[in-house]
Formats: C-alpha cells, sequence, structure tokens
C-alpha cells in the first residue's frame, strides 16, 4: 500500500442501544493503542490525492505531537449548531494522535450517553448526530486548548464543490453526506490521473531512448533502428 501506512478495513461489532455510526468511537480508541496517529474516514468520504503524504496535510493544518484530535466543522447552518449555538464538528474524517490524553478523551466520548459524566447526553445515543452530537455539545467543551482539538478548515476537510455552502469544498477530503455513490468515481479519477502523471513523467524523462525523430527519413525506409 503506499506510503508505508497500515491500512485497516474494520467490521465492528454492532454497538447496542446506538446508532450504528457510534462503532468509531471504540475503534479508533483501540486502534490508537498500536498506531502513532489513526486516520478514519467515513465510507462516504474519500481521499482526493492519494498520493500526497498525510504528513503534508498535519503540517498544513498544524497536527502536532500535542494534538489530541482533529476534525472540520460542518457547514454553518442552524440544524448544524450545538446546544451552546457553536457550530458542530463533522466525525467523518478524524484525525487522532496517541497520548494519555486521547486515550481519556476517547474514553469521555464512548461514555458519554452513559450520563456518568455528561447530564443529558443518553438521547445522542440514538438522536441525531449521535456520536457527533455527543463530542460537539460536551466532549470538546473538556478539551478546549487549540492544541487539544484542531479545527481544519471545512474548505479542506469537509464538504464537496456541489453543495451550497461555497465555504466546504472537499479540496483534499471529500465528504458526499448525501451520494453515497459519488467516492468511488472520485476514487476511480483520482487513482488514474496519479497514473496518468506518473506515466507522462517517465515518458519525459526516458525522451531520448523513448522518442524517434524519423522525419528526416524518405519512403521506402531503410536502415532505419527503431
Amino acid at each position: 500500500m503506499i506510503h508505508g501506512y497500515d491500512y485497516r478495513f474494520v467490521r465492528a461489532p454492532e454497538y447496542r442501544h446506538r446508532h450504528g455510526t457510534w462503532v468509531k468511537v471504540p475503534m479508533i480508541k483501540e486502534a490508537l493503542k498500536t498506531h502513532e496517529t489513526v486516520v478514519f474516514l467515513d465510507a462516504d468520504a474519500v481521499f482526493m490525492y492519494p498520493e500526497m503524504p498525510f504528513e503534508w496535510l498535519m503540517n498544513l493544518w498544524n497536527i502536532t505531537d500535542k494534538t489530541l484530535l482533529a476534525m472540520s466543522n460542518d457547514p454553518d447552518s442552524p440544524r448544524n449548531r450545538d446546544d451552546k449555538g457553536k457550530v458542530m464538528m463533522n466525525t467523518g474524517f478524524i484525525v487522532a494522535r496517541q497520548s494519555n490524553r486521547t486515550q481519556e478523551l476517547f474514553h469521555d466520548w464512548n461514555q458519554c450517553p452513559s450520563e456518568a459524566k455528561y447530564k443529558g447526553c443518553r438521547r445522542w445515543a440514538k438522536d441525531w448526530a449521535h456520536e457527533q452530537a455527543a463530542f460537539s455539545n460536551y466532549v470538546r467543551y473538556d478539551y478546549n486548548s487549540t492544541e487539544d482539538v484542531r479545527v481544519i478548515p471545512c474548505m479542506d476537510g469537509n464538504g464537496a464543490p456541489y453543495i451550497g455552502d461555497k465555504k466546504c469544498g472537499g479540496v483534499f477530503i471529500r465528504h458526499h453526506w448525501f451520494h453515497k455513490d459519488y467516492p468511488v468515481n472520485d476514487l476511480r479519477e483520482s487513482i488514474l490521473d496519479t497514473f496518468l502523471k506518473r506515466i507522462h513523467a517517465g515518458f519525459h524523462h526516458a525522451q531520448q531512448q523513448n522518442f524517434i525523430d524519423a522525419s528526416h527519413y524518405t519512403h521506402p525506409m531503410s536502415n532505419l533502428n527503431v
């Protein structure tokens, strides 16, 4: 696989009494026990430039050793705000960095609907926006340092060019909330584009070997070494 990263497709066990999207929280928590950085994508999200090392994006978004978690905001609309009126963070694309505090954050997040720590969180076990609403309404306020939780620009890490909010263009990570079949086409096009660029570069690199100028020959030809 490219860049030397580990790639995992996890079929998680059913999370009883919770919406299915909650499974990402304990799965990421477990993955962080054996990996320094975990990058999670929903099935309707896709990397637009798979040839680009993820370290470049981490540097762009200032994700450091002190960062616990990084996510993009949702588009700014009344439906996407938490109880305090702040725009929710979208859990379709998550970057998590291993540390003891990160494990604490994911523990608090996973336990949120139990209301052991966060009174009123039980509703988000089933109600939309599920784990996303639990994090945005409760957990992020306990980890409120800018170094703890990084906000990735919505233009970079959420949405798509065709959506109404032009501040969320999905430049690097495109998220097709309502078109679940689109990621396949995006991935196909990005891979083909990458291969074509490499083939083109390889051809030019060996141009003297690959290109034969036979324009000065005349017909019938002889002694042309192809």
